[in-house]
């Protein structure tokens, strides 16, 4: 996560209207992600994840470096990577933590050196289960 915050902009820069290929495409990929998060394929849902045709395409140029972010994510052997929020997070997708932390620390160098801004790195495992009550009381 970059230090780097453009809610306002990266709102305005999403087009009014969306012609029907682009939101056919989109909503297939989102479909996509669900069963291959559920199946625990990660070069699948990297794919689909980096496969946005309606967001990335218009905020990724507000975003400093962002495309050799994403390069060097992929490079560095993700899966895939795409933008998340407006603050913005590179999200990448990996099957290995190892593998996941130099993946985090390409992208935290990339940031500073393709866009001159200071990043972090996590690693979050996936939850294949879903939703369901862990714990508490019902109010």
């Amino acid at each position: 996560m970059p230090e780097f915050e453009a809610p306002k902009k990266m709102r305005a820069a999403l087009p009014s209207e969306i012609g029907m290929p682009h939101c056919v495409w989109n909503c297939s990929q989102a479909g996509a992600l669900v069963a291959w998060v559920l199946q625990g394929d990660s070069p699948a849902l990297g794919k689909a994840l980096s496969s946005d045709k309606i967001v990335e395409p218009c905020c990724a140029p507000l975003i400093p470096g962002m495309e050799g972010i994403k390069r060097a994510a992929l490079g560095a052997g993700a899966f895939g990577c795409t933008i998340s929020g407006a603050r913005p997070t590179a999200v990448a997708v990996i099957d290995d933590e190892r593998k996941g932390m130099e993946i985090g620390e390409c992208k935290v160098e990339a940031f500073f050196k393709e866009g001159n801004l200071k990043a972090l790195a996590n690693i979050k495992h996936l939850d294949h289960i879903g939703a369901r009550l862990i714990s508490g009381n019902w109010i």
